[in-house]
């Protein structure tokens, strides 16, 4: 494993009790939607900060609501994450937090 998904994976496992991250590490045994164009998804990640606190959190825009998934639009979906619990958080780490929630997929590279 390189080093940044050696990062990437650490970060997912310290967070493993997230739905959103359960089916990061387990995609093809959890639910989806139908994106079209042949293509599903089961969070898609969006990195915004917290204006009340200031730490940088990264979260899913597509989430499960009463046992369903749904994509909101990213307001929506912070609101959901920072409400639910449903986020993990760098602090004031921007970089750190942008730079995971656009390369988290590399840990599915590297287990193909």
């Amino acid at each position: 494993m390189s080093e940044e998904t050696d990062k990437i994976r650490k970060i997912l496992d310290e967070n493993a009790d997230k739905d959103f991250v359960q089916r990061i590490l387990d995609p093809d045994n959890s639910p989806f939607l139908d994106l079209g164009g042949g293509y599903r998804g089961t969070h898609l990640m969006a990195a915004d900060i917290d204006d009340e606190t200031g730490r940088w959190l990264v979260y899913p825009t597509i989430v499960r609501i009463e046992g369903e998934l749904k994509q909101l639009d990213v307001e929506d979906a912070f609101h959901h994450a920072k409400s639910t619990g449903q986020y993990i958080n760098f602090g004031d780490k921007k970089d750190e937090a942008i730079e995971f929630s656009k390369n988290y997929k590399k840990v599915w590279e590297e287990e193909e």
